[in-house]
Formats: C-alpha cells, structure tokens, sequence
C-alpha cells in the first residue's frame, strides 16, 4: 500500500495575520492577572480606607491593625502575603488571611493561638494544647481555665515536663469535643494507676471524672451518658478507665 503526503501550503498574508491575532489575544489574556492590579493599585479611588479585623477575643483588633504596618498610599490591589506574613509574627496568631473588602477596604481574619489551661512557674501562666506557655495575663484576660496539678518548669515558651505536655493535648481535645465539660474543670491531673484525673467544680455532675489514656474523647462520651441516667444527686466520682462501662460511686446533694 502506498501513502501519499498532502503537500503544506504556505500561509497566506490573510492566515498570517489571523494566527499573530490568535497569539496576541493569548498573549493578553494570560498576562491581564499580572498587569490589571498594578494598574488599579495606581488608582486612589482603590487605597486602604478601612480595616476590620474577625476572628480575635485576645488580641485587640487595633493591634492587628498596627501589624499590618499599611503605606498612606496603600491600596487594595497590593498583594496581601506580606500582610498576612507580619500578622503571623504575633505570638497570639496561629493563622491570618487578608482580604479586599470592597472598593476600599480590606477585611482581616485571624486565628488565635488557643489557652487551653494554666500552669503554676510558680505564677500561674496559659498554655496552649502543644504545652507552649502564651503571652497572655490570665487575671486581666478573665480566663477561666483548669489548672494543670504542680508545679512546672519552662524552657524559652515550651513546658519541659512531658507528663504537663500530654494534659494540654488532651484537654485541648476534650474542649473541642465537650467544651462545656472542660469549663467545669477545676483541676488536671495524671491519676495514680494511669490515665487522667479531673477535680470539677461544685455546679458539674460529678465530684472528680477519671478518663483513660487512650481515647479519652470517646471515654468522656461514655461519662455523659452514664451520668445522664443517674437522677438528682450529685456523683462524687466517675471513672471510665475501664473496658467500655463507667463506675459511678458515691451520690451527695448538690
């Protein structure tokens, strides 16, 4: 079998053109995410007029605003990276993104840094779920937070001690999981035999709650049932350190 090659034709004057056309129309689209800010950054009608700041309770949201350290000829159309990158500096910041906010605004949202309980160093100091001391004043930013048991040492703004360090995991878990029981925490502790040790305030349903240290959410689950189906007295204690079942010993008036 023989095949035959169609000859290529040169272009025309006329295709010529069309294919520059095709190229240069290409050409801009590809390039307008790189030139169309600069140019509205140039246009006052686009600078920073207004901030707002979400997301923070720590952190005063005028010293957000201070952070992004703006240019009086800011504009919305400048990039954000840098702005962003200054704000995460912060010691209270775990995350922030920086958005435009309509024609003259940017809208800033910050994700704090969470205190989860309080050490003794011997002052009484926050600490987050990795263990790591925040700049934060527990009296003057009301926190009402359990207290870990002990005293503890810090080196730079990490807790040394890994015992101290597995408790703020594990109330940084049970918060996300019960905020409401964690509020009613008094004090934290390893418990003898193993597992965790938690003193409750006189308004919780129990005295004293004793989760295992393997899966500690799901024991607690297990806690608030049992709990649940126990009428009016208060428990003293609620141990569920054991095999899928929870004891409760001792009932008192609240």
């Amino acid at each position: 079998m023989t095949f035959f090659r169609r000859p290529r034709l040169p272009l025309t004057r006329r295709g010529r053109r069309r294919l520059a056309v095709v190229f240069g129309a290409g050409f801009v689209g590809l390039s307008v995410p790189f030139w169309v800010p600069r140019l509205l950054s140039a246009l006052p009608a686009f600078q920073v007029a207004r901030v707002s700041v979400v997301g923070t309770t720590l952190i005063p949201p005028d010293e957000v605003t201070r952070l992004l350290a703006l240019e009086p000829d800011a504009s919305v159309w400048d990039a954000v990276e840098p702005l962003e990158a200054r704000i995460r500096r912060h010691p209270m910041v775990r995350d922030a993104t920086v958005r435009r906010e309509g024609f003259d605004g940017l809208s800033v949202v910050v994700v704090e840094k969470r205190p989860v309980a309080l050490v003794a160093t011997p002052e009484l100091r926050a600490v987050n779920g990795e263990g790591r001391i925040l700049p934060v004043e527990p009296s003057k930013a009301a926190l009402s937070l359990p207290v870990i048991a002990g005293t503890t040492e810090v080196e730079g703004d990490l807790v040394t001690e890994p015992g101290v360090r597995e408790l703020a995991s594990v109330l940084d878990r049970l918060d996300r999981a019960n905020a409401d029981f964690v509020s009613v925490i008094s004090e934290a502790g390893l418990a003898p035999g193993g597992g965790y040790r938690f003193l409750m305030l006189p308004d919780a349903d129990a005295g004293s709650v004793y989760l295992p240290n393997d899966d500690p959410v799901g024991a607690l689950r297990r806690v608030s049932l049992a709990l649940g189906q126990v009428e009016d007295p208060r428990v003293e204690t609620a141990d569920a350190r054991y095999a899928r079942q929870v004891v409760l010993a001792g009932t008192g008036s609240r």
